[in-house]
C-alpha cells in the first residue's frame, strides 16, 4: 500500500493512510476537530481528516514516518 501512496499522493483516502501508519508502530493518540494526531515515542504526525482524500503533503509526511530511516517501524513496503 506505501507503494501505491507514494505513486498515487492524491488519490490516499484517510482510512488507507490510518492502516499505514498503524503497520508502522503509529497509534491515534487523540482527534481535535479534523485533525488526528498519530504517536508513535515521542513523535508526532498530524493528519487531517478531508474528504475525500488526504491531501498529498500529508501523504509525502506519512511515507517519510514510514521508512525504514523513519524510525521503529522498520522496512514494510507491503503494509
Amino acid at each position: 500500500m506505501r507503494r501505491r501512496m507514494a505513486q498515487h499522493p492524491n488519490a490516499v483516502s484517510f482510512n488507507e493512510a490510518r492502516r499505514v501508519l498503524e503497520a508502522f508502530g503509529w497509534a491515534l493518540s487523540h482527534v481535535h476537530g479534523s485533525h488526528h494526531v498519530f504517536k508513535r515515542g515521542s513523535s508526532r504526525l498530524v493528519v487531517p481528516l478531508k474528504r475525500p482524500h488526504v491531501r498529498s503533503v500529508y501523504v509525502k509526511q506519512i511515507l517519510e514516518a514510514t521508512t525504514s530511516g523513519g524510525g521503529e517501524g522498520g522496512s514494510n513496503d507491503e503494509a
